[in-house]
């Protein structure tokens, strides 16, 4: 082997190596390394996303409870697939697994209507596991870059958006607005005397009623008569 075909190899092996280190070990998504990286180029005012978009899998846990992690996983890999098909190939978007079932999306601002006609389909993510179909769900809150606000400030606006847009229900989307911070949510929570079960949300505080009045699981009343 000549010194030219070892180098030539050498870089593609660090190239591989690269492309590794910066994958999500789920979905075919990058990770929070590469998110990094895209944080700096937002921060430096370089980058053409100017749109950060923060997803959710709406009960997550109960998915993972009811049938386990490796149905999650499975979820999670079906909800990349999702997000790779419609955002990163049809909107030009980068996208990110920041951590568990939460996701970051990069997005240009042309591309917004784009986005929020996209958003509802994300309300069923169907998949399957051991021969069973099960279903999955998102929800995204976004922030508009003012070339003057940090990444992470934005990101934390996004998330915060979405849990108004959580409050709305599967494939719901919420943009943050200077209203959000002063109608923040707050949570309501019950226990059905009847069927014995506990009902807990998340409302907006300018729209939750002071207690909750119906179980959802069987309708009879959670005020006492």
């Amino acid at each position: 082997m000549s010194l030219d075909e070892a180098i030539g190899q050498l870089e593609k092996l660090v190239t591989e190596i690269r492309r590794v280190s910066l994958s999500d070990d789920k979905t075919s998504l990058s990770n929070s390394l590469a998110l990094a990286q895209e944080e700096r180029q937002i921060n430096m005012g370089v980058s053409p996303f100017r749109v950060i978009i923060f997803g959710d899998l709406n009960d997550f846990k109960q998915l993972n409870d009811s049938y386990g992690y490796e149905a999650g996983d499975v979820g999670i890999r079906r909800t990349g697939e999702t997000i790779q098909s419609l955002l990163v190939e049809g909107l030009e978007a980068k996208a990110f697994r920041q951590s568990g079932d939460e996701f970051v999306i990069l997005l240009q601002e042309d591309m917004v209507g784009r986005f929020l006609a996209a958003a509802p389909s994300f309300k069923n993510i169907s998949f399957k596991y051991e021969e069973q179909e099960l279903r999955t769900a998102m929800s995204f809150g976004y922030a508009r870059s003012d070339n003057k606000t940090s990444f992470r400030e934005l990101l934390g606006r996004a998330e915060i958006a979405c849990k108004h847009a959580k409050s709305q229900g599967d494939g719901a989307c919420v943009e943050w607005v200077e209203d959000i911070e002063s109608n923040p949510l707050v949570r309501r929570s019950g226990v059905c005397k009847k069927c014995n079960a506990k009902i807990s949300c998340s409302l907006p505080q300018d729209s939750a009623p002071t207690e909750l009045k119906l179980c959802p699981c069987c309708g009879d009343s959670l005020l006492d008569e």
